[in-house]
């Protein structure tokens, strides 16, 4: 589902990036670890176009979505191709970003009828299944300011999956809420893994990661360290890097 292929990014004299190479299989479960400031976000942000890579290739569903070279197109797909693959990329962020003046059916409903023209009807049907998915059937007329964090998360989860999309991207999706409700977010998440839905997500939830991932990836500083089993990475990590790091971070929640 999907290709990355020497994918550099910098931000001015940043690299971020520094020649990522990885597949994604479809209904793979792939989870990315590592310290602040390693690339994680970023190169999540280059799935869908939020941010344009400086060089490299991407390809999503055996369709090219980036060819650049030094921050220029080398080919270049049309825009409404750019759209359309992007439009399959659903993607949670760490903070919620919902209207605030539309209650959470509302929220999951807009996506669909403003961007793919699908009939209210329709759009409504599809949105109460999806919160009645995330546990939320009872919120369903709620405005964003009377919900919890952990609410608001599962009403984003929904929004996003109402585009019926192929790949979603979970970016920190836990690190803005309080430690109580962590778990409800997970277990939303943990279903949709079950779900042969493919799944890139980067966490600091080393147990979560553990549990869910078919793969996890330990990044530091732009670049890949491993990739590997979660029994490998979590039991026997091949790098020093990645038993320094989860050593500290695993004594860390101990």
């Amino acid at each position: 589902m999907i290709r990355i292929e020497n994918v550099y990014k910098s931000f001015g004299a940043l690299e971020v990036l520094k020649g990522i190479d990885m597949t994604v299989g479809k209904g793979e479960v792939v989870c990315i670890v590592g310290p602040s400031g390693s690339g994680k976000s970023t190169l999540l942000r280059s799935l869908n176009h939020l941010e344009r890579i400086t060089s490299g290739r991407i390809f999503i569903d055996n369709v090219l979505l980036d060819d650049r070279q030094d921050d220029r197109d080398i080919q270049r797909p049309a825009n409404r191709e750019v759209n359309a693959l992007c439009s399959e990329i659903g993607m949670v962020f760490q903070r919620f970003n919902l209207f605030p003046h539309l209650t959470a059916l509302e929220n999951v409903m807009l996506g669909p009828v403003v961007v793919k023209k699908a009939a209210q009807e329709d759009a409504k049907r599809d949105a109460i299944e999806l919160l009645a998915k995330v546990g939320l059937s009872d919120k369903m007329d709620v405005y964003p300011s009377k919900l919890s964090g952990g609410q608001q998360q599962r009403v984003a989860i929904a929004r996003s999956l109402a585009m019926k999309p192929k790949i979603m991207l979970f970016d920190e999706p836990t690190s803005a809420l309080d430690p109580e409700l962590v778990g409800e977010v997970l277990n939303v998440i943990r279903d949709l893994a079950k779900q042969d839905m493919t799944l890139l997500i980067v966490t600091h939830e080393m147990a979560f990661a553990r549990e869910v991932a078919d793969r996890v990836v330990f990044m530091d500083e732009g670049r890949i360290v491993e990739i590997d089993t979660p029994e490998k990475i979590f039991g026997s990590p091949s790098h020093e890097r990645t038993k320094r790091f989860l050593g500290q971070v695993l004594n860390k929640s101990a």
